[in-house]
């Protein structure tokens, strides 16, 4: 598995030996630029109802290349698209980035995510940090700051979205319905508490991948 870390982040982010643990496999970590700062502030999610990309303002452009993006939502689809061009996506291929990624519903509107998934996947570190259940409306509100964090552990949610993509990746297994298990698709922080290990099926299909003892409940 190779796993990207956005350059914004690689210097603190403290989970390498976490994951690498995890995985029986070997995993590679490598920093990852996003090098087209117009394409980034075009794919910004500026009406929370509506599928809609316009042209950006100068400053925008220039506040992606600055790093100056505190409350900014991305179209998580078209940002995962750009990232799969841009890499070999042979093999498992993530990128983790601080970003906050929305992907948009059948019901109309933009829903945060931790992770989107295709032939590579990305997940946002923030959007495991912070209130994963809030509509996009709460961070253009509130795009001075992030005051709401919540009790979850990353480590663990990590390895969940991890294992996730890659049994999507190697068996096109998408989620389980299983409440205690790393696969099921968690949406609030007491369903990611609820999660113990891996099912009986999952166990036979991916216990040889993982070393569950690594797994913090």
């Amino acid at each position: 598995m190779k796993i990207y870390i956005e350059d914004s982040l690689w210097d603190s982010f403290s989970f390498f030996e976490e994951i690498r643990k995890f995985f029986k496999f070997s995993v590679e970590f490598s920093p990852y630029k996003f090098r087209d700062p117009y394409f980034l502030a075009y794919i910004r999610v500026r009406n929370p109802n509506k599928k809609e990309f316009y042209e950006p303002f100068p400053v925008e452009v220039e506040n992606e290349k600055k790093g100056l993006i505190k409350g900014v939502i991305y179209d998580g689809v078209e940002l995962l698209k750009y990232f799969s061009r841009d890499v070999d996506i042979s093999e498992p291929t993530v990128l983790i980035t601080n970003r906050l990624i929305a992907t948009f519903g059948e019901d109309g509107r933009y829903h945060l995510r931790m992770i989107v998934m295709g032939p590579a996947a990305i997940i946002s570190l923030k959007g495991v940090l912070y209130a994963p259940a809030k509509f996009p409306q709460y961070y253009m509100m509130h795009s001075f700051g992030f005051d709401e964090k919540i009790d979850v552990k990353v480590d663990k949610v990590l390895k969940m979205l991890l294992l996730q993509f890659y049994a999507y990746f190697k068996h096109e297994e998408i989620f389980c319905e299983n409440r205690e298990c790393m696969l099921h698709n968690c949406h609030t922080t007491e369903e990611i508490k609820k999660v113990k290990g891996l099912c009986e099926k999952h166990k036979e299909m991916l216990g040889d991948v993982v070393n569950l003892s690594a797994l913090t409940v």
